[in-house]
């Protein structure tokens, strides 16, 4: 009888043990499912894709900002606010009127945008009536045809086309050919002038120089002036002399 009584203990004791275990498993098991179920619910919705992206560097301006967040689709209504804000660096606003389609913002640019850094700002309220607001940034590189501070107007002048230039200076010299030889015509000939003025007689002081020049030397004028005069005092003499004594 006393070996009967330690085997129906042990067996007692084996029961409960297992109860406890499959207790034990059952509780961590829901606990699980009760996890797994509430992880979606705890995950709120966000951005997850954008163009431009964020920090893109742009060669030309963007026609329009759209942003896509994840989830069903966002909230909308009178008293919901989604909107996006595209600023530069200045503070100046360059969006347009905000459009909501399901879970996508998007914004058309009011104008293109020029050279610079640009900040986008956005507030949406998600399926779930989380709201949210964040921004991120993009560049817009400086174009090459605007002009920078400083450059010369003759560097942005177009070179001329050498045929062009070749072609109006053909013209040119066309146009100043009958020109001289109108100017040819009109000048009076200046070998026959020379001969009019030879055939006019000489008067005045012309004759006087031309008679000068007759080839002799100014010395033998002058010898020639003194001989006169002295023959003409000796005349003089010889009458004043007749004179003083008559002939008899």
């Amino acid at each position: 009888m006393s070996s009967c009584v330690p085997t129906a203990r042990n067996a007692t004791t084996g029961r409960q043990r297992a109860g406890r275990i499959t207790a034990l498993s059952a509780t961590a098991a829901l606990g699980l499912a009760v996890t797994t179920m509430a992880a979606p619910a705890w995950a709120h919705d966000s951005l997850i894709a954008s163009s431009p992206e964020a920090d893109a560097v742009l060669q030309e301006s963007p026609e329009e900002i759209t942003l896509e967040f994840s989830g069903g689709g966002l909230t909308t209504g009178d008293s919901i606010t989604n909107v996006i804000v595209v600023t530069d660096e200045g503070g100046e606003n360059w969006e347009g009127e905000t459009e909501v389609e399901g879970a996508t913002l998007s914004t058309e640019l009011a104008e293109e945008l020029p050279g610079g850094d640009y900040t986008v700002a956005y507030r949406v309220v998600y399926s779930d009536g989380h709201a949210e607001e964040q921004s991120f940034g993009f560049e817009v590189a400086e174009s090459e045809a605007e002009p920078t501070p400083g450059a010369s107007p003759e560097s942005t002048a177009e070179a001329p086309d050498p045929e062009e230039t070749e072609a109006e200076a053909e013209t040119e010299t066309e146009s100043a050919a009958p020109a001289e030889d109108e100017d040819a015509d009109s000048t009076p000939d200046s070998s026959a002038a020379d001969t009019d003025e030879a055939e006019e007689p000489v008067a005045g002081d012309t004759a006087a120089d031309t008679q000068q020049d007759s080839g002799l030397p100014v010395w033998a004028v002058v010898v020639g002036g003194i001989v006169v005069v002295g023959l003409l005092a000796a005349i003089a003499t010889a009458v004043l002399r007749g004179r003083k004594n008559p002939r008899a």
